[in-house]
């Protein structure tokens, strides 16, 4: 999930506030409070349905919402839309996660010390190819010379250190090998050698991964986390690159844009020879990825109202996690890392064959003034909706005052007023510390499961994405039908963090595919909590805020986690000190973010319905004096 839009705003309203002075004192207003004009007399008739159905909860506020009333809350329309624009959480998913098949733990004994070629220009006068030949047929021999014991190790499969060497060993190569074949003997140097650490290895796998083209192993390790790194600084930058963008380009050409460009920096990434130009590459497909997905969701935000926007927006992570479903799958069929690369880069192109079913955002043509653009858009909407009975014979000219009214709104809130008002320090320090912990403890548990069994990545990544989409639902559950849901999902979180810790009382019998088995159920039960919480923040972190600050909101807590992820691989790297410390440390800051999630508070995303004994033509969500002549005129 790690990777969400700048642009989330799920429970705001898009309808601009009307000009005002310019000297604005942002203080949260009341919501209006529309009085009902009823009348006595029982015996008039009752207007038509589709008279009522002209309005909706937009129009309680004072300027009228043409866009809304149009397009519906949700409609066949907007199903097809937004289920295109889910699709580009897919490849976005799979350029985050595919670190776990491209770059696989090196198991011990897959990589040796390779001789430097010093060795073998003294050592030869053939080519490298032949002394090369020499020490494939003498590895066991080589090895044993050239790398000590690794010292307070009983297993004798993980006695020989591969990532260090003797000082003396080069010496004694030059002694026995001298202008000589591969069957003089093997001297061994002495045990009170130097030990020094070696800088190239030769590596004898099947699969061809990032480890063994770059040579990712012992003290290069790291260097892992790195292309981790770069990636998700790839995903913060391309969220604030497409932000600027969506101020004079349209949602869906920057789509285009981010779609083209991922296709083509996705295969470079596979195919350069370099660490470094892979790294560039990477970052740059993540670049694209951020803005395929930051304007799809503002497309899906602005075509869809109400509780089917929240609903929207909180499921277009299970996308993410059927995209990570799908990867082993597709890894599968491939035995090197580049190859990969390309299997995940190229089903964009069916993205982009898609794209004309993706309507750009109307809300963005009329404040740009393309009001043609976003008429066509209406009416494609009302016919396929069945709403054409709701468009209005002055279509145009209602366009145009909408136009007129975002241009002449007052300039957005800043970020300083997020923390005035009643609360608003508390909420901010929560949310933003939330935030910053289950982002990276989102990605890192993800990434987590390459310490558990290099044998069981396929199914085990499968498993996390299931729990990921357990979560979600969870989540959204909780932020339908409860009013305390940030204190459920606090406690669900340090519930879930104190399973984590049984991780150190699993006992040394259990073995092979069971152990396995009991590290994930352990350590999936605080993904599946944190999974929720992160859906319950993406959806109502605006919930904090009134209509005016509800942007600013969304963008600082977005960019703020996604400051705070670039972390996340490096929690992860800390294996190096045992393999279950990356797990206590999640765990641990599941804890702390637990307690942050406890004390958030804000009023219900969907306010419970009260029944009422109205008659049914004074049940809709707004009834004006306009209705009421009408019906009594009927």
């Amino acid at each position: 999930m790690a990777e969400l839009p700048l642009l989330s705003n799920s429970a705001g309203n898009q309808l601009q506030a009307p000009t005002t002075d310019q000297s604005i004192n942002y203080q949260c207003r009341p919501p209006p409070s529309p009085s009902l004009v009823v009348t006595s007399d029982n015996n008039h008739q009752v207007p038509e349905k589709r008279k009522i159905e002209k309005f909706d909860v937009d129009e309680k506020m004072e300027k009228v919402d043409i866009i809304g009333r149009i397009t519906g809350k949700f409609g066949r329309w907007q199903l097809r839309s937004v289920f295109l624009i889910y699709l580009t959480k897919i490849p976005s998913s799979w350029f985050m996660a595919c670190i776990i098949f491209t770059a696989p733990a090196a198991r011990h004994g897959e990589f040796y010390c390779k001789p430097s070629e010093n060795i073998v220009n003294q050592l030869t006068n053939q080519s490298s190819a032949h002394w090369q030949h020499i020490i494939k047929a003498n590895k066991t021999d080589w090895i044993s010379i050239n790398h000590p014991n690794k010292e307070e190790t009983a297993d004798e499969e993980f006695a020989i250190d591969f990532c260090n060497v003797y000082a003396d060993a080069e010496d004694h190569a030059k002694i026995y090998f001298h202008n000589h074949t591969h069957q003089h003997p093997w001297v061994r140097p002495h045990r009170n050698a130097s030990i020094i650490p070696c800088d190239a290895f030769v590596h004898h796998t099947e699969y061809k991964s990032i480890i063994t083209d770059y040579d990712l192993v012992c003290s290069r390790d790291i260097l892992v986390a790195t292309t981790q790194f770069f990636h998700l600084f790839g995903v913060l930058t391309g969220g604030l690159l497409a932000v600027n963008l969506l101020k004079i380009i349209s949602p869906k050409r920057v789509m285009l844009f981010g779609m083209l460009a991922q296709i083509f920096c996705g295969n470079m990434t596979g195919q350069v020879s370099t660490y470094g130009l892979h790294v560039f590459f990477r970052s740059l497909s993540a670049v694209c990825c951020g803005q395929m997905y930051t304007a799809g969701q503002m497309i899906f935000s602005d075509i869809t109202h109400g509780r089917p926007r929240t609903i929207i927006t909180c499921l277009f992570e299970q996308f993410w996690s059927i995209g990570v479903i799908l990867l082993p799958g597709l890894a599968s069929f491939f035995s090197s890392w580049s190859h990969i690369y390309m299997a995940i880069s190229m089903p964009t192109v069916l993205l982009i064959v898609a794209l004309p079913w993706i309507p750009n955002s109307p809300r963005w043509l009329i404040e740009h003034g393309r009001i043609e653009e976003a008429k066509q858009i209406l009416i494609e909407s009302a016919q396929y909706n069945e709403r054409m009975h709701l468009v209005p014979g002055n279509l145009d000219e209602l366009l145009r005052q909408q136009s007129i009214d975002v241009k002449a709104a007052p300039p957005p809130a800043g970020w300083w007023t997020l923390w005035k008002g009643k609360g608003a320090v508390r909420n901010m320090i929560c949310v933003h510390g939330a935030w910053m912990i289950y982002i990276v403890t989102y990605y890192g548990m993800l990434l987590n499961i390459r310490t558990f069994s290099r044998d069981h990545l396929e199914i085990n990544t499968v498993v996390a994405a299931l729990c990921e989409i357990a979560g979600v639902f969870i989540g959204l559950l909780l932020i339908l039908y409860t009013e305390k849901k940030w204190l459920w999902s606090g406690i669900f979180n340090v519930l879930g963090a104190a399973v984590a810790y049984a991780v150190w009382f699993i006992p040394p019998k259990p073995s092979g595919d069971a152990r396995v088995a009991v590290l994930m159920a352990i350590s999936m039960v605080s993904k599946v909590a944190i999974s929720s919480t992160l859906a319950m923040l993406t959806t109502c972190s605006t919930e904090l805020v009134c209509e005016e600050k509800k942007k600013i909101c969304a963008f600082s807590t977005v960019v703020w986690a996604r400051i705070w992820l670039l972390t996340a691989p490096f929690v992860g790297a800390t294996v190096v000190f045992g393999n279950w410390v990356p797990q206590t440390a999640m765990a641990t800051l599941s804890i702390i973010g637990g307690f942050l999630t406890m004390g958030i508070t804000s009023p219900r995303t969907i306010p419970k319905t009260k029944r009422n004994n109205l008659p049914t033509e004074l049940s809709a969500d707004v009834w004006t004096v306009n209705d009421h002549k009408t019906k009594i005129q009927m």
